[in-house]
């Protein structure tokens, strides 16, 4: 039997890294490498080598330069014509598919966010979107999301069975697993970055990722007379102007102490995990929410949210904490200072994300629901030349 022709529409690999992005390259990665014999992979976008740096495996014939960056063509003309003139047989979008329905179509859902959490959205911002999401999910022969929370939120608001929604989790990457000399990462970090003895959150800057309440709670513990310092990386993607004011608030008032960096490199960024004293993820809202199993996985000793998707991750125990407790999170830090957590917890922890946090697993699933699909798209006793 002939290669399955899959389409991979992957414009924001050219934009700022975030989950979505992730999610493609560990998805496509995973599936090519455990399955890559079955499939003819091609990745739609604007810039063949982050392409090519995103998906090591792509070759120059595979990739397609998109025309266009007007939405409404891509989805209504330029989508259509090239799964017409490639011969697609699915196609694989994020949240929002072509209105013309040429071949079979594979939706990621990744979150609803908007609909529960409206005070951190634009009024409008939410209108068109659960408009296409939902006529997206209806098109599509293959619904993903990335997380129990968002599989449950998805199939209510859009009134579509929860079952019908497949979950392929994020995952961490194999180097976050990998074992390294702390004390030289925390050299080489001080070196470069002049960040030490360092509390860490790598997340966007907006309102509902709660950057205020570990600025509050650093400043209530006064942590800088423990020359502790506070790292924040991450871009300032919506103009957020009161956390802006926070931040650089934090800059004037703690030079020497307070760090915010933004566009830093993978391997950069691996390095802050690496060398952190403790990560801390405040978030009020995710649909999954991929940085603390990223710095648990190194190793890290991890204050993790209990809201929304963050739910699933019970593994964290005690270092849970409501972002909504008045003093929660500065009572968790302090606990930690005063008593970290042992080697044998945290490697508990790193084993706990590595069995259920696995790139292969969810590609599989998606290797078993396009081979469901193929059985219809391709009945065994017509030739495929015939279809």
């Amino acid at each position: 039997m002939s290669k399955i022709k899959i389409l991979v529409d992957a414009r924001i690999i050219s934009g700022e890294s975030q989950g979505s992005v992730t999610y493609l390259k560990g998805l496509y990665n995973s599936l090519y490498n455990n399955s890559g014999s079955v499939y003819d992979l091609f990745f739609a976008g604007y810039d063949f080598v982050e392409m090519k740096e995103a998906f090591p495996f792509l070759e120059e014939s595979n990739f397609i330069l998109l025309k266009t960056t007007s939405k409404i063509r891509l989805l209504t003309w330029e989508f259509p014509k090239i799964i017409n003139e490639y011969k697609i047989e699915f196609a694989h979008f994020q949240y929002i598919t072509p209105l013309i329905k040429n071949c079979k179509f594979i939706v990621t859902t990744h979150d609803v966010l908007f609909n529960d959490f409206g005070e951190y959205f634009p009024k409008s911002y939410g209108l068109k979107r659960n408009f296409l999401f939902k006529s997206s999910l209806l098109r599509s022969d293959i619904r993903l999301t990335v997380s129990n929370y968002s599989q449950f939120r998805i199939a209510g608001h859009y009134g579509i069975d929860k079952n019908s929604l497949h979950i392929t989790p994020n995952a961490v990457r194999e180097e976050f697993f990998e074992e390294f000399d702390k004390e030289t990462v925390e050299k080489e970090v001080e070196a470069k970055f002049g960040a030490k003895n360092y509390l860490l959150y790598v997340s966007r800057i907006e309102p509902r990722k709660n950057h205020k309440v570990i600025i509050d709670a650093y400043r209530n513990l006064k942590l800088n007379k423990k020359d502790i310092h506070l790292v924040f990386i991450g871009n300032d993607t919506l103009d957020s102007i009161e956390e802006m004011k926070a931040i650089n608030r934090m800059k004037a008032e703690f030079p020497n102490h307070f760090h915010w960096y933004s566009d830093l490199s993978d391997e950069d960024v691996l390095s802050f995990y690496r060398g952190a004293k403790m990560f801390i993820y405040p978030s009020k809202a995710e649909g999954f929410g991929i940085p603390p199993i990223e710095a648990a996985a190194a190793g890290i000793n991890t204050l993790c949210s209990t809201a929304t998707a963050m739910q699933d991750f019970t593994f964290f125990g005690d270092n849970y904490f409501s972002p909504e407790a008045p003093g929660g999170l500065a009572i968790k830090i302090l606990e930690n200072l005063n008593q970290p957590k042992r080697k044998s917890e945290l490697s508990y922890i790193r084993a706990k994300i590595r069995a259920k946090y696995s790139w292969e697993t969810s590609s599989n699933l998606l290797n078993r629901l396009i081979k469901q699909q193929v059985k219809v798209l391709r009945p065994a006793n017509i030739p495929y030349a015939f279809l």
